[in-house]
């Protein structure tokens, strides 16, 4: 492969992970997981520690893809039938954040609270 086409298959490889999320490793097992199925997100509130940068992996159980996404923390992710990913998220200060579905409106809605 020359240079210019692996230079190529790496930025589709990249284009890839930020589209379709990242690979779950072991140690990220800690990492707090929402999880949607039924038209909504479980737990529908989740609480994290204020001022402290944190991953958060996005579970879609359902059968259609879904959007996880709030304005207030600036986020917006697909997420398709069956997969998982991860949102990186920046360290919030305390308050509560809203996140919903944006393909399914006026289902899928929680928030996020720092304390």
């Amino acid at each position: 492969m020359n240079p210019r086409t692996q230079g190529i298959a790496l930025l589709l490889a990249i284009l890839a992970v930020l589209t379709f999320g990242t690979m779950v490793r072991a140690d990220d097992e800690a990492m707090p997981v929402l999880r949607y199925h039924d038209g909504r997100f479980e737990p529908d509130e989740l609480v994290v520690k204020a001022k402290t940068p944190f991953r958060l992996r996005v579970v879609n159980a359902a059968q259609e893809a879904i959007e996880f996404e709030s304005f207030e923390v600036n986020r917006e992710r697909v997420v398709l039938p069956g997969a998982e990913i991860v949102v990186y998220l920046p360290a919030l200060d305390p308050g509560s954040y809203k996140f919903f579905d944006d393909f399914h409106h006026g289902a899928g809605e929680g928030t996020i609270t720092a304390k």
